[in-house]
C-alpha cells in the first residue's frame, strides 16, 4: 500500500506553512489541505471543479515548470488576479506526473528543501503507481469489451486480480458522448471517481464500468454519470448514457452496446431541450438509461442505413422535406397523444379547429390515413427515429 496523498499534502503544509494543492499532470485536483484563507480566483476554481481550466494550465506551463529542475517561484499577477506560488513539480524515475502548489508569494525556506522534495518524490512514486495501475485497468477495459467471449473472459479474469471487486459483481456500463462532433472524448479527472470504477482509454476513454450496489440497481452508475458529467465543465459539453445492469464483469459489453445508445438519444435530446429552452421529462437532459428508452432501443438492432431504408416512405419523406417544422411538430404531437385531438391541442397550445386543419394537411402530403393504426405507427417510428439516424 503506497503512502496517503492527503497525507503527504497536509504534511507538506505543516512544514511550510503555506496553503498546499496536488494536482496530477493533468492538472486534475487530487488532495489539497484546509485554507486558512479563500486565496485567489484559481485556488478557489481548482478546490471547486476539481481541476484547473485549460487557459491556467497553458499559463503555468508557459514557466516551463515541466522540466523544472526543482521547486519554482511563479510571481503575483494582479492583473489576471492570481497571488504568487511556488510549484514543486512531483517526479518519479524522471517523470513528471503532478505538482505540488504552495500559495504564497514568497520562497520556501532552504532549510525545508530537503524534506519538501522528499514528500514530493513520495507523491511521484504514488502517483505513477496509480497512472500504471489505471493505465493497465483502462487498456484491459477495450478487450472487456471486446467482440470476442474468450478475450472478454480472459480480461474479466485479469481485472478481478487488481480489482477491488469480485468478478461476480453486476455493473452497468457508462459512456460520454461529446455534443462537440469534432472534439475528441475530453479526459475525466479520475481522482473525482470511486476506485471502484473501471475508466476506459485509448478509443474508450469514455466508457466507465461501475460495479453496482445490488442486482438491477443503477443508483451508482448514475452517480457516477452525474461526477463525469460535472467534471468535464462547460469547456466540454457531452452528454451521458447509462447501460443496463449485466450479472458479471465478463458481460459488460452487452450493457456498453446499450449505453452507446443511450448516449446518442441524449445527444439528440439534449440538443432539442436547448433549442427548446426547457426539459420535457423530470431526469436531466443530458444523461437517459438504458431500460428508460423504449422504442429507441431499435437504434442498435441494425445499422443506420438500414434502419433509414426500413423506415422510408415517400410520403413521410416528402412531409419532412416540404412540410415545415410546425407540421412535424404537430404530427409528433398527435401521435405521441395516442391520438387525442383534445390533448393534442391543448399540448400544442393551438385551437381544435386549427389540429384538424394541420391533420388535413398532414394526411395530403404523406397519403397516409391518420385513422389507421397501421399507417400512424409507420409514421410515429419513422419521425422519432428518422432524427436519430447519422
Amino acid at each position: 500500500m503506497g503512502p496517503d496523498l492527503q497525507e503527504l499534502v497536509d504534511e507538506a503544509a505543516r512544514i511550510t506553512e503555506m496553503a498546499v494543492t496536488l494536482e496530477d499532470r493533468e492538472f486534475n485536483l487530487v488532495a489539497f489541505c484546509a485554507h486558512r484563507t479563500v486565496g485567489d480566483a484559481v485556488r478557489q476554481d481548482s478546490i471547486l471543479t476539481r481541476r484547473s481550466t485549460d487557459e491556467v494550465r497553458s499559463y503555468y506551463e508557459s514557466f516551463g515548470i515541466a522540466r523544472a529542475a526543482g521547486p519554482m517561484h511563479i510571481p503575483a499577477d494582479p492583473q489576471r488576479r492570481l497571488l504568487g506560488r511556488v510549484c514543486v513539480p512531483v517526479r518519479w524515475q524522471s517523470v513528471t506526473y503532478g505538482y505540488l502548489w504552495l500559495l504564497e508569494d514568497r520562497a520556501v525556506d532552504p532549510a525545508l528543501l530537503p524534506e519538501l522534495l522528499d514528500l514530493a518524490g513520495r507523491a511521484g512514486a504514488e502517483l505513477a503507481r496509480h497512472s500504471r495501475w489505471r493505465d493497465d485497468l483502462g487498456w484491459k477495459v477495450g478487450e472487456l469489451l471486446s467482440t470476442f467471449p474468450e478475450t472478454r473472459a480472459k480480461a474479466a479474469a485479469e481485472i478481478a486480480e487488481s480489482w477491488f471487486r469480485d468478478e461476480a459483481v453486476p455493473v452497468a456500463a457508462v459512456v460520454l458522448r461529446s455534443l462537440i462532433p469534432t472534439a475528441a472524448d475530453a479526459p475525466v479527472n479520475a481522482w473525482r471517481l470511486p476506485r471502484t470504477v473501471l475508466v476506459g482509454t485509448g478509443e474508450h476513454s469514455s466508457t466507465f464500468i461501475v460495479p453496482l450496489g445490488a442486482a438491477g440497481d443503477l443508483t451508482a452508475a448514475r452517480a457516477v454519470a452525474r461526477t463525469a458529467l460535472t467534471a468535464l465543465g462547460p469547456e466540454h459539453p457531452a452528454v451521458a448514457g447509462i447501460g443496463g445492469p449485466v450479472a458479471t464483469l465478463a458481460q459488460a459489453r452487452a450493457s456498453w452496446l446499450q449505453a452507446r445508445i443511450a448516449a446518442r438519444v441524449a445527444a439528440f435530446r439534449e440538443e432539442r431541450v436547448a433549442q427548446a429552452g426547457q426539459s420535457d421529462r423530470a431526469e436531466p437532459a443530458d444523461q437517459r438509461e438504458w431500460p428508460e428508452l423504449g422504442v429507441h432501443r431499435l437504434l442498435g438492432v441494425a445499422p443506420d442505413a438500414s434502419l433509414r431504408e426500413a423506415l422510408a416512405h415517400p410520403g413521410i419523406e416528402r412531409l419532412l422535406r416540404e412540410g415545415g417544422a410546425e407540421l412535424v411538430r404537430t404530427a409528433r404531437a398527435y401521435l405521441d397523444e395516442a391520438g387525442s385531438a383534445q390533448r393534442t391541442a391543448q399540448a400544442l397550445g393551438i385551437h381544435r379547429q386549427t389540429l384538424y386543419h394541420r391533420l388535413e394537411r398532414i394526411e395530403r402530403l404523406t397519403g397516409l390515413d391518420l385513422d389507421s393504426g397501421r399507417d400512424r405507427l409507420g409514421l410515429h417510428l419513422a419521425l422519432v427515429l428518422l432524427p436519430r439516424l447519422d
